[in-house]
């Protein structure tokens, strides 16, 4: 993903999200047939082999489970799926992300397979690095009213969920290591480079007395702090806020958010940003800690009073990114789906994939 500001356009899904606020929340959309249809075409491109390692009853312990970094981990992995079924699940994955998101995934993974290629020449094995060590679990039926499938292993993890008529897709982590591809077609593109870029121009905008509101740690933190094990933790919205920037900052803010945003197909974000636009319209903060160089240690946090967006550039002289978005009403399908698991999954009656 290039730094270019002309990239940017491609996250054009909640363009004009300045008038977001003033909207009306609109009802749930109905399950959008695409998704449906890569859902049921992965489940069915699996041998009775890969179903076993892929499948899981929707109320399995594993579908609330997450790990960014690289290692084993439970799941189908796209280097062990045969053609038909890796095609399958990368195509579920591209159902979830737009334009934009899907040349971060593309970029993710262009990044480890060059990793992995300098893990061999080093004489490393078993590899760690792999643009194909990623893994997959499908959780419940796609005829079902309620499933969830999740693709998994490192600097990208995205669990969605379906239930009562709305895919939700937090947590949901990207990252990069190098922060830029190194070398090839791609050399120069910054995976997570669109945001951070927006994120800079607003750190640069604020005054002095902004700055200091902003910087809500002395230091930036070694990793974002709303991952794995915190997935729970309400949102903390510090910084400054929305409401009292000027009205360019205000849209810089937009924007930011647009970017983040934008990585989602569009009715998935709208899903992810509904209970936000319903009950916290405007409410927005921004921190920044760090300095707006690319070459230093930076971090910031976009939050409201339902989620949390976080960047963190600390580690191998800032070369080494992270990105979660963490909202505990949404993570894991949430209160939807917490529902749905009480009303047809409580009692005696036997596991089964649902």
């Amino acid at each position: 993903m290039r730094m270019a500001t002309s990239f940017v356009a491609g996250f054009s899904l909640v363009s004009g999200l300045a008038m977001l606020a003033m909207l009306a929340p609109e009802p749930p959309a109905p399950a959008d047939a695409a998704r449906v249809e890569a859902a049921r075409a992965f489940v069915a491109s699996l041998s009775d082999a890969e179903r076993a390692v892929a499948l899981r009853p929707l109320d399995n312990p594993e579908r609330t489970k997450w790990y960014f970094a690289r290692g084993g981990r439970e799941g189908l992995f796209l280097r062990d799926m045969d053609a038909e079924s890796r095609a399958a699940a990368l195509a579920l994955v591209d159902a979830m992300l737009s334009g934009a998101g899907r040349e971060q995934w593309r970029l993710i993974r262009a990044t480890e397979a060059f990793n992995a290629i300098d893990e061999k020449a080093a004489g490393v094995a078993p590899p760690t690095y792999g643009d194909d060590l990623y893994a997959v679990h499908f959780f419940g039926s796609p005829e079902a009213p309620a499933w969830a499938f999740e693709v998994e292993g490192h600097h990208f993890v995205l669990h969605a969920a379906f239930a009562d008529g709305r895919t939700t897709v937090t947590p949901m982590f990207t990252g990069a290591y190098p922060a830029a591809v190194q070398r090839g077609p791609d050399a120069g593109k910054r995976p997570l480079g669109a945001a951070v870029e927006v994120a800079f121009e607003l750190a640069r905008s604020l005054d002095a007395a902004q700055r200091a509101e902003a910087r809500i740690m002395d230091r930036p933190p070694a990793d974002v702090l709303w991952a794995v094990g915190a997935d729970a933790k309400p949102a903390e919205p510090l910084g400054v806020a929305r409401s009292d920037m000027s009205d360019a900052q205000k849209a810089l803010v937009d924007r930011l958010l647009a970017v983040h945003a934008g990585l989602l197909e569009e009715r998935v974000a709208e899903a992810q940003l509904r209970e936000w636009r319903a009950n916290h319209a405007g409410k927005l903060s921004f921190a920044f800690v760090g300095d707006a160089d690319l070459a230093k240690p930076h971090y910031y946090r976009l939050a409201s009073p339902c989620f949390t967006i976080e960047y963190d550039s600390t580690n191998a002289d800032a070369s080494h990114v992270h990105c979660v978005w963490s909202d505990p009403t949404t993570n894991f399908g949430g209160d939807a789906l917490r529902a749905h698991l009480k009303s047809a999954h409580s009692g005696d009656a036997p596991r089964s994939i649902r």
